[in-house]
C-alpha cells in the first residue's frame, strides 16, 4: 500500500463472519461496508458491532484528535478506531471553512522558511516510483509508473500533506541537506505524533460536483504535454483551474509502540466495484453498474491494466486513451473469501466501524459518510522497526497484508513485491536514496531526499 517512491520492494448476514470461507453476491451494494444498511425512514438498522466507533467522536464538528501517546493497540479494532478517528479529525473544519488536512504543508515546504510554506500546493499526476536515484516528481501514483485515467478521459490528480509534528522534527534536527541526513542517527524514528498524508483528486464533472456526495475544492493542477522524447509529463508552468474531488486518502501516523507508523487508507464509495472470488476468470464480470473508474460489464481481464506506453494524450483537451478500468481485488485488504481467524476477524472490524461511523455521519448529513475505510496495516511488535528492514514477507505485519487504495496502488495489487504499504515503505537503502535508517520508513520523507538533490542541482 501507499506505494511511492521504491518499487521495490461486504446481505448483512454476510457481514458476520465466521471463519468459515464465504462468497458476497456480485455486485450487491448492501452487502458492502461501503453502503449504509439504513430502514425506510432513514434510521439505521440495530446491528450488534464488533468495532463501534465511540461516542465522542460526534458530532464531527467536535472530533477530538486520536491519543496518540495513549494508544494501546490491545486488538485489530484498536488500529482501525485510530484510522477513522484520525481521519474525522483531518476532515473536520478547522475554523478556516475547509477541511483541516489542506492547512498542512507539503513536503517540498520543508526546505522553506517559516511561515513561508503553502497551504495547497499545485496538484500533480505522478511519475514512476523510483529506486535509481533521479528525480521523482508527481506523476503516476497508481503504481508501476501508471497513469489512473478516469472514465472521462481526465487523468487522476494527487497531493501530499505533512502535519506540523513532522515538519517540527525535520527543521529541530536541521535535516535539511543531504549530509545531514547522511549523519543522522540511523535509529532515531519519528517522534509519536507525527502524521504525513497522501490523497488522490479526480477533476469532477458538474454532476459529481453538485451532488453533495465528493469533497470538493477548486485547485490549481499542472497541465500534461509531451516531452521531447514523447513521454507524457506534467507542466507545472501551465497551470489550470480545476474543480476537484476527493476520492483517495491515505492516512499515516506514529502512535506510542509504533514507529514504524500505522499505514491506513480510505475511499470512496463509488470508486470500483469489489472482487468477489479469490480466483476469477478472465471472462468473469466485474460489475453490473457503473462505477467512477469502472464501466458496467467489464470483465476481469480488463481490470487494472496499465496502458503504458499506448496512453494517448491531447494537449488540448487534456483528455487521455484509454480510460483505466479499476478492480479492487482484495476488499479491505484480504482476500475475497478470507479464510484465516486473523483475515476475518480484521475484515468484521473494518467491515463494523465503518458501518458505524458511516451511520453517524449520515444522519448529519455532509459529503464525509460517503468515504470508508478500506483497511490499515501495521507491525506486530513495533520494536522490530530497525534500519535495513526490506519487508519482503509479513513475518513482522498484522492488519490488512493486502493492502491497495484502488485509485493509488491501482496496478500494483497483484504482484507480492508490491502487495501492502511496507513492500515499498521499508528501512532499506537503494541507489541514489538516503543510507539505511528508520527515517526511511516515510514515504514523504524519501521525497524530500529528492527535493534536495534537485536544489543542489539546481544550484550548480
Amino acid at each position: 500500500m501507499l506505494h511511492d517512491i521504491k518499487t521495490r520492494a461486504v446481505s448483512l448476514a454476510a457481514l458476520l463472519v465466521s471463519t468459515a470461507t464465504f462468497v458476497l453476491p456480485a455486485d450487491s451494494r448492501a452487502d458492502d461496508a461501503r453502503s449504509l444498511s439504513l430502514q425506510s425512514g432513514g434510521e439505521p438498522v440495530h446491528i450488534v458491532s464488533s468495532c463501534p466507533p465511540d461516542p465522542g467522536w460526534f458530532p464531527h464538528a467536535q472530533t477530538p484528535p486520536a491519543n496518540d501517546a495513549g494508544f494501546k493497540g490491545g486488538s485489530a479494532c484498536d488500529f482501525h478506531k485510530w484510522a477513522w478517528q484520525t481521519f474525522l479529525w483531518l476532515t473536520q473544519d478547522d475554523g478556516s471553512g475547509q477541511p483541516r488536512f489542506l492547512s498542512f504543508p507539503s513536503p517540498q515546504d520543508l526546505g522553506k522558511p517559516v511561515g513561508m510554506e503553502k497551504s495547497i500546493p499545485l496538484f500533480l499526476p505522478r511519475t514512476i516510483k523510483s529506486k535509481t536515484g533521479s528525480p521523482v516528481d508527481e506523476i503516476a501514483q497508481a503504481g508501476s509508473g501508471g497513469l489512473l485515467i478516469d472514465r472521462q478521459g481526465r487523468a487522476v490528480y494527487y497531493s501530499q500533506h505533512i502535519d506540523p509534528t513532522y515538519v517540527d522534527f525535520i527543521r529541530s534536527n536541521q535535516l535539511t541537506s543531504r549530509n545531514a541526513i547522511d549523519a543522522f542517527s540511523p535509529t532515531t524514528p519519528f517522534p509519536v505524533g507525527t502524521k504525513e498524508l497522501k490523497i488522490s483528486w479526480k477533476i469532477a464533472t458538474p454532476e459529481e460536483a453538485a451532488s453533495g456526495r465528493f469533497f470538493t475544492i477548486r485547485a490549481q493542477i499542472a497541465a500534461l504535454r509531451h516531452d521531447a522524447n514523447g513521454k507524457i509529463v506534467a507542466d507545472p508552468t501551465r497551470p489550470i483551474a480545476e474543480t476537484l474531488a476527493l476520492v483517495g486518502f491515505h492516512v499515516v501516523g506514529t502512535v506510542a509502540g509504533h514507529p514504524e507508523m500505522i499505514w491506513a487508507t480510505f475511499e470512496h464509495e463509488d470508486n470500483a466495484p469489489d472482487l468477489t472470488v479469490n480466483e476469477p476468470t478472465p471472462e468473469m464480470i466485474v460489475s453490473r453498474r457503473d462505477w467512477t473508474f469502472y464501466q458496467a460489464y467489464t470483465p476481469y481481464s480488463e481490470c487494472n491494466v496499465n496502458a503504458g506506453k499506448k496512453l494517448m494524450l491531447n494537449e488540448t483537451t487534456q483528455k487521455l486513451s484509454p480510460i483505466t478500468q479499476a478492480c479492487q481485488l482484495h476488499p479491505f485488504g484480504v482476500d475475497p473469501q478470507p479464510a484465516s481467524p486473523m483475515e476475518a476477524g480484521n475484515r468484521r472490524a473494518i467491515v463494523d466501524l465503518d458501518r458505524g461511523v458511516r451511520a453517524r455521519l449520515s444522519r448529519e448529513g455532509g459529503v464525509w459518510s460517503h468515504y470508508f475505510e478500506s483497511g490499515a496495516i501495521w507491525f506486530k511488535d513495533g520494536s522490530q522497526l530497525k534500519p535495513g528492514l526490506g519487508l519482503a514477507d509479513d513475518t513482522l505485519l498484522a492488519g490488512s497484508l493486502k493492502l491497495a487504495n484502488t485509485t493509488m496502488e491501482t496496478f500494483t495489487q497483484e504482484a507480492a513485491d508490491t502487495q501492502n504499504c511496507f513492500r515499498c515503505h521499508n528501512t532499506l537503502s537503494f541507489q541514489g536514496g538516503p543510507p539505511n535508517m528508520d527515517l526511511d520508513i516515510s514515504h514523504a520523507f524519501i521525497g524530500y531526499f529528492f527535493s534536495l538533490g534537485e536544489k543542489n542541482d539546481a544550484k550548480k
